[in-house]
């Protein structure tokens, strides 16, 4: 580290390092940048770089350091390390304490280390140390000739005069963080190559480097990285048809991917990429952190929606609301019977799980329910809904037809447009029956889920589809199981969501209604943190209270991982404004209908009073 670059006494022109043999040079050979620390710089170039202040010099940072100390080295390195070396100088030394005193004209080295522009930095040198104490550093900044700087409130800059014959101040600060820069190594070269489904082949452009190395670190960045987790077995799949010419396996620094390989190639050195697909992605990241996993029922027919049909149209107004109201009560409504049956009777006549079975199997057999466009939300106006459930029928999720009322039966039945003729015939007893009528007037439109949709509302897919649904608004490219069944160290769990979202893995818990168990919001950020997942998503159909947010802000930094919070404002976008626009106009409804005094009537308007008495 502190051998000098110099000519040997050989007659050969080379420069050669070696050590100094008088510890005064030693300086010398900092401030002019002939150590063999800072010749072998010469090997790295920046592609970009930015400096945090407006300034374009800096105080030279002096280390001083017990022979050996091993705090002070590891700061001097990452020091070094952090700094820029082509826009902005930032000088940065090492000296033994007994070193310091031996530095001759250590003033005059500092002014010509300095760059000559016309900003002075105050103070002009830094000293830092992790071994010795004040006492000591401020000796041996006597000995130099530096004079100590008073003012501790930062680096500060000044006039820089063209005569500047000033005393070079100093301050220690042990403190001292030069995180003062942002940079990338390395030469850069663009190119470009088709991506196909599977193994990928491309000519590697490489940049003109001095003096071809033997090896080299390369690294890649670009589009088909960019929504790909940063993950190792992702690196692995992308690179793992290129092993010939890589002996260490390929990483993630930050968004490059990165593999050492052997220099030089061939003549046309050409790479195999292999970009896997998103789902192959996901079920990767399962293998890696579960014993085993499986789409659970709900994630079965999530995936089927999704491939299907269009799910951005559920954050359409009062679609979801629409949907959710056509519902046939089968699974809920069944076990909520159970329930109601076996209160207070057989406490442990049947598992939760074998009940939910049960209501699956059994609980479908009621007929579908219909409803016209007045009757399915209250609250609301045919004008208000209609638009919605006819975008449900665009997407196939819903049919419009005809309601028959049957006299000899007395069953309700649903007819299909397409299946209405000129006389109405009940499809049970093929009796003559009638049509309904709104208000015994017209013959009503009535709206039916198909029976896919009506059995996926009835498993709670609903509030799964409508997140992925908003995450792909935020990024179009997120790919998300909409329900997953996982086996972690023996134990069963079901995760809500699990995929890809803006690169990072993702997973987490998706509800109706409130988190209302204390312990629930704990679960689901532990089983995030175990599924490897960047972030945990908490979202609910429903508001989510700030207090419950806050939690899971906290559990979430304290295991490292991302909060993401989807609630109604995300997820149903416009219902809250439109009830605020609803209540005003029904406001203004109420307030129009009062009566108002007519125009010369000065009689006050009657009010109650006392009885008469009698």
């Amino acid at each position: 580290m502190a051998g000098i670059y110099d000519v040997s006494s050989s007659n050969s022109t080379h420069y050669g390092p070696i050590l100094p043999p008088q510890l005064t040079l030693l300086g010398g050979a900092q401030s002019s940048y002939r150590t063999v620390l800072q010749k072998g710089m010469a090997g790295f170039e920046e592609n970009f770089a930015t400096y945090d202040r407006p300034q374009a010099e800096l105080p030279v940072v002096v280390v001083i350091a017990e022979p050996d100390s091993l705090a002070d080295c590891l700061w001097f390195w990452n020091s070094r390390a952090m700094r820029s070396h082509t826009q902005v100088d930032l000088p940065v030394v090492l000296f033994p304490k007994e070193a310091v005193e031996h530095w001759l004209g250590f003033a005059n080295d500092i002014r010509s280390a300095q760059t000559r522009s016309g900003v002075r930095p105050l103070p002009d040198v830094i000293l830092v140390s992790r071994s010795l104490e004040d006492e000591t550093l401020h000796r041996a900044a006597a000995r130099a000739e530096l004079v100590a700087d008073d003012d501790e409130s930062g680096i500060r800059w000044g006039q820089r005069h063209a005569e500047d014959d000033r005393q070079v101040t100093y301050r220690i600060d042990r403190g001292f963080e030069p995180e003062l820069f942002r940079r990338r190594w390395g030469k850069t070269k663009e190119s470009s190559f088709h991506q196909f489904v599977g193994p990928s082949r491309f000519d590697v452009e490489l940049p003109r480097m001095p003096g071809m190395p033997r090896a080299a670190l390369l690294r890649l960045r670009g589009e088909p990285f960019d929504k790909l987790p940063r993950k190792d077995i992702v690196a692995w799949m992308i690179t793992q048809k290129a092993k010939s010419m890589s002996p260490l396996p390929a990483t993630w620094h930050g968004n490059q991917l990165q593999m050492p390989v052997r220099l030089p190639w061939l003549d046309f050195p050409r790479l195999t990429l292999s970009v896997p697909r998103p789902q192959e992605v996901v079920a990767e990241l399962l293998k890696q952190v579960t014993s085993s996993s499986a789409p659970s029922i709900p994630g079965t027919i999530g995936m089927t929606v999704t491939e299907q049909s269009d799910i951005s149209v559920l954050r359409g107004f009062l679609v979801v609301e629409a949907l959710t109201a056509l519902k046939t009560e089968r699974t809920e409504h069944f076990l909520k019977e159970l329930r109601r049956l076996n209160e207070g009777k057989y406490p442990d006549w049947l598992p939760l799980e074998d009940a939910k079975e049960l209501a699956r199997e059994f609980g479908g057999r009621q007929e579908r329910k219909f409803q016209s466009a007045t009757n399915v939300l209250s609250g609301w106006t045919a004008a208000d809904v209609t638009p919605a459930l006819e975008t449900a029928c665009a997407q196939g999720w819903a049919e419009r037809g005809l309601g028959l009322d049957c006299d000899q039966c007395s069953l309700n039945s649903f007819i299909p447009l397409h299946a209405t003729g000129g006389t109405a015939v009940c499809p049970a007893c093929s009796a003559p029956a009638l049509y309904q009528r709104e208000n015994g007037k017209a013959v009503e439109i009535v709206y039916r889920l198909n029976g896919f949709i009506d059995r996926a509302i009835d498993n709670g897919v609903l509030p799964h589809l409508l997140v992925a649904a908003a995450l792909r608004d935020l990024d179009p490219s997120t790919y998300l199981l909409p329900g997953v069944d996982v086996v972690i160290d023996d134990t069963k769990n079901e995760v809500d969501v699990f995929g890809i979202h803006e690169g990072k893995v993702l997973a987490g818990e998706v509800k109706v209604a409130e988190f209302a168990k204390d312990d629930q919001i704990v679960r689901d950020v532990a089983l995030s943190r175990r599924l490897g997942a960047d972030i945990h998503l908490m979202a609910a159909t429903d508001i989510i209270d700030d207090g419950l947010q806050s939690q899971a802000r906290e559990l979430c930094e304290s295991y490292g991982l991302e909060l993401l919070v989807l609630h109604e404002p995300q997820l149903r976008p416009g219902l809250a404004d439109q009830r605020d626009a609803r209540d005003r106009r029904k406001e203004a409804a109420a307030v129009a209908s009062t009566p108002r005094p007519r125009r010369g009537d000065t009689k006050a308007p009657s009010t109650p009073g006392p009885a008469p008495r009698t």
